[in-house]
């Protein structure tokens, strides 16, 4: 293996490389303009997500290039073969249970025919670059400077494979019977709450039965006085602090309103929205600019992508706003992808009006068609690079959500077609 200072000072970390400039089957000439790219401190930002790389990468002329790299996911069945591999080998689940990776898990996951680090078509780079090899220099980049995260903690490796390494360790604890490690000390679970349904089918899914008397009679007869604000926070902060008491009362009322709203409407709770969604969803609320844009200001967004997420909530819901303000979200199905093509072309859509991206497809001029997480095809319009809105509601199948040529819109094209 050849030792990259630069790069890896782990085996994690030269691992990552090795496979990158080998197992993967990137273009060697685009890595090496890459590894002048990565010494050189061109990458600006760095991050990992669940079946993603995202970075800002500094080009020769100054511009900043925003790199995203899509990192094929295993699927749960997958991930439960991946469990069994490790739970199997007694010093891997240990490694495992204390939060580090043993470099044997890369030949645990082999012998199941299953890939940790990087092969070929793993890795899927875009960038906004007007470059359009895969991968471009930018790109490849990025791709090296992975190596160092690695080095700093290699379970990563896990979320680029789209799991979250808690989850991964409690599948092996319940394989290996337990949650006590080979040394005799008990290892904590992480507490992950419990899903009310769930606990309930464990009692054989009987009745609920009536609902009690005051909340039935305030379901049927609900009292036409909503709840106002709260009485307000009172206490004094120190600034030095940051704590904002205004900011306090606004998400107080704002949980009295949810509460009502479950109780009399049966609405869901939404505490299990992601920051974006619950943005989105206070934003819908706001029919006022003027008010919106303070809101804005309070939360540390642009009022203007407040807006795009609020429509998307209330066209599409939560999915609707991940796939607007993430792109890192949308499904990377290539079968379905391909599909979906060959369906708009069979109802009259040109084959060359059809762009298939790793994540997506572009239908000239002006349409993004993705899957969302939820299984849905979404129509977007706009720059993935920059600002993307949602048009309609989504659907299962992409006919209809786009149908016959004579229905698109006409809108000129805004952004830089994909590669």
């Amino acid at each position: 293996m050849v030792r990259r200072p630069a790069f890896a000072t782990t085996w994690w970390g030269n691992a990552w490389i090795q496979a990158l400039e080998g197992a993967s089957s990137l273009d060697p000439a685009r890595l090496s303009r890459g590894r002048t790219y990565a010494r050189q401190g061109a990458v600006r930002e760095l991050q990992i997500a669940r079946g993603a790389l995202y970075a800002r990468v500094l080009g020769s002329q100054g511009r900043v290039y925003r790199v995203d790299i899509g990192v094929r996911t295993l699927a749960d069945t997958e991930w439960d073969q991946v469990a069994e591999a490790i739970a199997s080998r007694a010093a891997h689940a240990a490694a495992l249970a204390e939060g580090e990776l043993h470099p044997g898990v890369v030949d645990d996951m082999a012998e199941v025919d299953i890939r940790l680090l990087p092969g070929p078509g793993d890795l899927r780079p875009d960038c906004s670059c007007p470059d359009w090899a895969e991968p471009c220099k930018h790109a490849a980049a990025a791709c090296y400077l992975i190596a160092g995260e690695l080095d700093r903690d290699p379970m990563q490796l896990f979320l680029l494979r789209g799991i979250e390494p808690h989850e991964l360790m409690r599948r092996v604890r319940l394989l290996r019977g337990g949650s006590r490690s080979t040394t005799g000390t008990t290892t904590p679970v992480p507490a992950t709450g419990v899903v009310a349904r769930d606990r309930w089918a464990t009692h054989g899914n009987r009745e609920l039965g009536p609902l009690p008397e005051a909340v039935r009679q305030r379901t049927t007869h609900p009292d036409p006085h909503r709840p106002g604000p709260g009485p307000g926070w009172q206490a004094k902060v120190p600034e030095r602090f940051g704590v904002d008491p205004n900011q306090v009362n606004e998400l107080a009322d704002d949980a009295i309103g949810r509460a009502w709203r479950m109780i009399i409407d049966g609405d869901p709770s939404g505490l299990e929205a992601d920051p974006a969604t619950d943005l989105a969803r206070r934003a819908a609320d706001i029919a006022d600019p003027s008010e919106l844009i303070a809101f804005a200001v309070s939360v540390g967004r642009p009022a203007a992508e407040l807006r795009v997420w609020a429509e998307a909530f209330r066209i599409g819901g939560g999915s609707g706003v991940a796939v607007v303000a993430d792109p890192r979200t949308w499904d990377t199905d290539r079968e379905r992808l391909d599909a979906g093509k060959e369906s708009l072309v069979e109802i009259g859509h040109s084959r060359s009006s059809i762009s298939v991206n790793y994540d997506s497809l572009y239908l000239a001029p002006d349409s993004w068609l993705v899957i969302g997480n939820d299984r849905q095809w979404y129509r977007l319009r706009g720059d993935r690079h920059g600002a993307l809105e949602l048009q309609t509601s989504p659907q299962r199948d992409v006919v209809d959500l786009v149908g016959p040529p004579a229905t698109l819109d006409p809108a000129p094209r805004r952004g830089r077609r994909p590669r």
